[in-house]
C-alpha cells in the first residue's frame, strides 16, 4: 500500500469547533476528497499560541510596527503571542513532513488573502496575508499551500 502523503488542514474545515464564535467551518467535500490520499494534520494558530474559545474577532491592522494581528474590541496585540508559538510550531512541521497546507481563507492567522486595515478600522487596499499563512508561506516557499475556497482546484494542483 502506497504511504499517504501528508497534508496540514486548519483545524476549523476539519470540525474542531475552534473557530473564535466557538463553531466550525466543516468543509465535508475537502476531506471526502483527501482522506484516501492523504493524512490530514489540524492546526489552528489561534488555539494553539494559547487563544480562548470562544474569543473576541481579530484582524489584520497596519500602524508603524507593520501589519499587526489585533483584537478588534478592546486593541489588544496578539502578534508577539502568535510569533513565538509559530516560531516553534514552524520547527515541528520540518518533522511532518507536509505536501500541502489547507488554510481557511478570511481568517487573519490563515487566510491566503485578507483584509487589511487601519488602526481606525478602515480598510485598506492591501493584499494581506493571515499572520500564520504568511510565515508558512515564507518558510515553506515551495510547499503548496491552498484555501479551501480552492476547491476543487486542490486535487488537481496535488494530483489526484
Amino acid at each position: 500500500m502506497k504511504k499517504k502523503i501528508r497534508i496540514g488542514i486548519s483545524a476549523c474545515l476539519m470540525g474542531f469547533q475552534y473557530r473564535y464564535n466557538g463553531k466550525s467551518k466543516k468543509d465535508s467535500r475537502i476531506i471526502e476528497l483527501l482522506r484516501d490520499h492523504a493524512e490530514l494534520i489540524p492546526f489552528c494558530p489561534e488555539v494553539e499560541c494559547g487563544l480562548e474559545i470562544p474569543r473576541l474577532p481579530m484582524r489584520l491592522e497596519t500602524g508603524p510596527r507593520g501589519v499587526r494581528l489585533i483584537v478588534i474590541e478592546t486593541g489588544e496585540d496578539v502578534t508577539d503571542q502568535m510569533r513565538e508559538w509559530a516560531e516553534n510550531r514552524l520547527l515541528q512541521m520540518e518533522r511532518l513532513d507536509l505536501a500541502a497546507f489547507v488554510f481557511k481563507s478570511g481568517s487573519p492567522s490563515c487566510g491566503l488573502k485578507c483584509q487589511v486595515f487601519n488602526r481606525m478600522g478602515k480598510e485598506l487596499p492591501l493584499d494581506g496575508q493571515g499572520y500564520f499563512a504568511k510565515l508558512v508561506r515564507k518558510r515553506y516557499p515551495e510547499m503548496l499551500v491552498c484555501q479551501e475556497t480552492d476547491f476543487p482546484e486542490i486535487a488537481e494542483k496535488l494530483r489526484f
